[in-house]
């Protein structure tokens, strides 16, 4: 580039720090990269989802449809609350030493079950079940403003400004069915039959100003997508006990899709001395095509003397889908450059492993400890824009469950945290063909999450 004309000299750079600014602006997190977030049932959460072999009340709709076909209550409603306290950072992003942090708060009810007592079904057991697989929701907006001579690349330029605005939205919930039966003595056989409804927002996008002796340039960045999916899923378990030992085994089957669809827009605004561009992209209704994977769980309780212990291992399969299928598109500022607006999600298989420690201090009071994994299937040079949260979690918790009169109320505390200092390699941005490795060289990312488990288990079953 010919320096002897300073507005196209300040137009390269300005664009070449704009290009800049708008990729630190893409790691940030949209935190569903994870299988094992959230727990269901007052036991379970205290037990950190540990129960595939051992459970036994209605939360077993979930974790193994076997177990239900031993529940001894014939009707109840199981539910209760989290409460959740959570923190996600970034460090360097934007400029050196400058942080991004996003605190929320919020009230997740986790299941809401009961069993539908029907006579000819006999030994058979039937029940329903709504959830909250999914439910987030973060937000970072930050801007500065920096002398131009601290950037040497951008001579004669005054001033830097940047602006960033990240919002992600996550919500997705399952509603279904679980029918339940005994096929041998201390044998049970389940099938739960889901429908899933997911949401999923993300919007992130930059603004830039540098000014100059002789220029001024101002650049809009902009990537958004926003997508609705329906669809159907089955979990299968197996169930048993013997001595000491129950025992259980699950598999859970990729999605169907039922309907769905999304939108998604692209902009890229360039207002320079000698140049005005625009690049715009806006597509209606694309048919959305989100479908999760295959997962085989495996777990089991030692009932010992007064205490009892639980292990849990969880294997999901590696996911490769489109989600939102978009129509690429050329791009006005570079002839030779063609826009995939793709919406996609790539995910490695993992193995979360979980263990539990109930201790019954008397007829009325049980104590918990529970410690388990919640590993990512971020992976690195992936073109995953939907799974921005490159680093393994681990929980850590205890409670108490007690009786009043015939029903059961919890009480725990859980710790979930993680984070990662070297975030090079991740590619987040499926469209884009620049080397993205000063992207995260600097970065640093952490996340934790204090829980406030808050459950009952209300019986209202005559006696016999």
């Amino acid at each position: 580039m010919r320096q002897d004309r300073p507005g196209r000299y300040h137009v390269g750079r300005a664009a070449l720090w704009a290009s800049l600014i708008f990729l630190l602006a893409s790691p940030l997190p949209a935190q569903d990269s994870q299988w094992w977030t959230n727990q269901y049932g007052n036991r379970a959460r205290l037990l950190g989802g540990a129960v595939i072999g051992s459970a036994r009340d209605l939360s077993a709709v979930y974790y193994n449809p076997g177990g239900l076909a031993v529940v001894d209550q014939p009707d109840a409603l199981l539910t209760g609350f989290v409460f959740e306290l959570d923190n996600i950072k970034y460090s360097d992003v934007l400029f050196e030493d400058t942080e991004l942090s996003s605190t929320r708060f919020d009230a997740v009810a986790g299941l809401i079950a009961g069993q539908i007592p029907l006579s000819f079904l006999g030994e058979s057991k039937l029940a329903y079940s709504y959830l909250t697989r999914h439910n987030l929701e973060y937000r970072f907006n930050r801007g500065g403003t920096i002398p131009g001579d601290s950037i040497p690349e951008l001579e004669g330029v005054e001033s830097v400004s940047a602006a960033l605005n990240y919002e992600t939205r996550l919500r997705e919930t399952w509603g279904g069915l679980t029918w339940a039966t005994p096929i041998q003595d201390r044998l049970g056989l389940g099938v739960s039959t889901f429908v899933a409804i997911r949401s999923q927002r993300l919007r992130y996008g930059t603004d830039f100003t540098s000014v100059g002796d002789n220029s001024v340039a101002a650049l809009l960045n902009e990537r958004s997508y926003d997508y609705y999916n329906w669809r159907l899923l089955w979990k299968v378990g197996l169930a048993t006990s013997f001595d000491r030992w129950n025992v259980g085994l699950t598999v859970t089957t990729p999605s169907l899709r039922l309907f769905g669809n999304g939108d998604v827009t692209y902009q890229d605004v360039a207002v320079l001395p000698d140049l005005e561009s625009a690049t715009t992209d806006y597509q209606r209704d694309i048919p959305s095509r989100y479908t999760s994977s295959w997962a085989i769980g495996a777990g089991g309780e030692y009932v010992g003397d007064g205490w009892n212990a639980h292990v849990a291992i969880e294997w999901f399969d590696r996911m490769d889908i489109t989600i939102l299928d978009g129509q690429p598109f050329p791009s006005r500022t570079d002839s030779t450059r063609v826009i995939d607006p793709d919406v996609t999600n790539l995910m490695r298989s993992l193995v979360n492993v979980g263990l539990g420690l109930e201790r019954k201090f008397s007829d009325t009071y049980t104590g918990y400890l529970t410690a388990f994994t919640d590993f990512t299937g971020s992976t690195r040079d992936d073109e995953a824009v939907t799974t921005t949260t490159p680093w393994d979690l681990w929980t850590v918790g205890a409670g108490a469950s007690f009786f009043i009169g015939r029903s059961n109320f919890t009480l725990g505390l859980t710790y979930k945290f993680g984070g990662r200092d070297d975030l090079r390699g991740y590619d987040l941005i499926p469209d884009d063909d620049r080397d993205d490795q000063i992207l995260t060289e600097n970065t640093r990312g952490s996340f934790w999450r204090l829980g406030l488990v808050l459950g009952f288990n209300l019986v209202f079953a005559n006696d016999d």
